[in-house]
């Protein structure tokens, strides 16, 4: 008997054929308690009246575009995202993990490689706890997605941000420098341009601000990098 994983999964995909034949009858014999549903409008009601652990989404879906949906997940919840999509380049990859997916898969999809990729982020899911950034009293969340402020102010983050602030967080107290930063970033967003690193710190800086009205404490240490100041 396979052991069911604990949590459910939702598959989100328009096409009936592939969504009740294969998706979700495959996940059910690789141990995972899933659900499908054809639309966003679905999807959304889907998440208010159960707590979904992991969700497969396709991004071309009829009522509303999959990127945005991303986005949307990822500000409202903890929940790993695999997209399982038709769009298979790099642009379309990159932007699908800059929006806060954790896997981005192309069809045809072997339903056993969705599996292994939906235990994997299940496991990356339950072991991710809230951890502190330094000694700062800001807190990071939900895998390193969600910021949260000492006030107790939530503010999502891109990919890119992610990666920055996590790197950080496993340097601190001392600077990073800016090539180990942008290594970083680089190594999981191909074609990341070394130039945009000081652009998107101070978007991050000013998104943080706007949003949990404090500023983040991210310095600059000149010649050297960046660190979190210690309060």
């Amino acid at each position: 008997m396979i052991e069911s994983v604990k949590g459910n999964v939702l598959v989100v995909e328009d096409d009936a054929q592939l969504r009740n034949d294969i998706l979700v009858p495959g996940l059910k014999a690789f141990g995972f308690n899933a659900v499908g549903v054809g639309s966003a409008a679905e999807l959304y009601r889907s998440i208010v009246v159960e707590r979904f652990r992991l969700i497969v989404l396709d991004i071309a879906l009829p009522d509303e575009d999959g990127f945005k949906i991303i986005g949307q997940l990822r500000a409202l919840s903890d929940m790993g995202i695999v997209v399982l999509s038709g769009l298979d380049s790099t642009a379309h990859r990159v932007r699908g993990l800059i929006e806060g997916a954790d896997v981005y898969l192309t069809k045809p999809i072997d339903v056993e490689v969705l599996a292994a990729s939906l235990h994997s982020l299940s496991r990356r899911v339950s072991n991710a706890a809230s951890y502190e950034l330094a000694a700062t009293g800001w807190h990071l969340e939900a895998g390193g997605w969600r910021l949260v402020a000492p006030n107790g102010a939530i503010v999502a983050l891109s990919l890119p941000e992610r990666l920055l602030l996590n790197r950080l967080a496993t340097s601190s107290p001392e600077p990073t420098a800016r090539g180990v930063l942008i290594d970083e970033i680089a190594g999981v967003i191909p074609g990341f341009d070394p130039a945009r690193l000081e652009m998107l710190i101070h978007r991050l800086r000013q998104k943080v601000t706007k949003k949990a009205g404090e500023e983040l404490p991210l310095i600059a240490v000149r010649g050297v990098g960046y660190t979190l100041a210690l309060n």
